[in-house]
This record gives structure tokens, C-alpha cells and sequence, in this order.
């Protein structure tokens, strides 16, 4: 019986829901976004996919070298009771990723969002070297 409650599934996004095994049967379990990274010698890239979001639903933070990009739907409730609707799940849904960032010019990181893609383009901050001085022995 232990194998119909599966042991790898991740549950964290809904803290608030009870876990309903039923879901699982369904293909609705909430995954995190994928993303892409990548690092030129100027500037780190971060793509991530969040397809059937608006970009008025997308929020991208930077706060003590953490940049949060969050999308999230909000429910719309209708007052019409009979819609047509036979199973709806696509009510709400929220999508958050943290990156902890560090040597990147945070005001002049840009954004876009093209077709279901979030594209972060984070320059880099130019390397500090430290310099050498020679002191003279007395």
C-alpha cells in the first residue's frame, strides 16, 4: 500500500492546501519553473519558462543579493454558476524561484518576457583587484 503515496512528490508549494492524493492521478502537481543559466564575460543570463502567464502577473526583485522572480494567477471567480465547466483547475496558481546573486550591478539588470520566457540580463559588477604596494624595509 506504501506505493500509491508517492515518497519523491514535492508538496512545499501549497503549504496551506491538504494533500490530495487524487491530484497525483491527474497531472496537476504544481512543479517549479525551469530555468536556464548562463555567464558571458559581462554578464550572467537567466532564462526561465513560464508559459500562460501576462507580464502584468510576473514580479522580478533584488533585495541583499537575492533576486526573486515570482508569477502568479489570481482566482477570478465568476457569478454565473453554470459556465460550462466540467473540471477547472487552472483557478490560481503561483510560481516562485530565488537566486542568490552576488557581483551584479542590480540597477542595471534588465528584463523581457517573449513568449512564455523570461530572459534576466545581470551585468556584472567589474572586478575589483586589489593593488599591490611594496613597502620599504628600514
Amino acid at each position: 500500500m506504501f506505493d500509491m503515496i508517492p515518497f519523491a512528490s514535492n508538496h512545499s508549494y501549497a503549504p496551506s492546501k491538504i494533500w490530495d492524493p487524487f491530484q497525483e492521478f491527474f497531472g496537476t502537481v504544481a512543479h517549479a519553473a525551469a530555468t536556464d543559466i548562463r555567464e558571458t564575460d559581462q554578464e550572467f543570463i537567466i532564462e526561465t519558462e513560464l508559459p500562460g502567464y501576462d507580464k502584468n502577473e510576473l514580479s522580478v526583485n533584488m533585495k541583499e543579493g537575492v533576486l526573486t522572480v515570482r508569477a502568479e494567477h489570481e482566482a477570478k471567480d465568476s457569478e454565473k454558476s453554470d459556465s460550462g465547466y466540467i473540471r477547472r483547475e487552472r483557478t490560481c496558481s503561483t510560481v516562485e524561484r530565488r537566486f542568490e546573486v552576488s557581483g551584479v550591478d542590480a540597477a542595471a539588470i534588465r528584463a523581457e518576457y517573449v513568449n512564455g520566457v523570461l530572459k534576466l540580463t545581470l551585468p556584472k559588477l567589474p572586478e575589483i583587484v586589489p593593488q599591490q604596494h611594496q613597502i620599504q624595509i628600514q
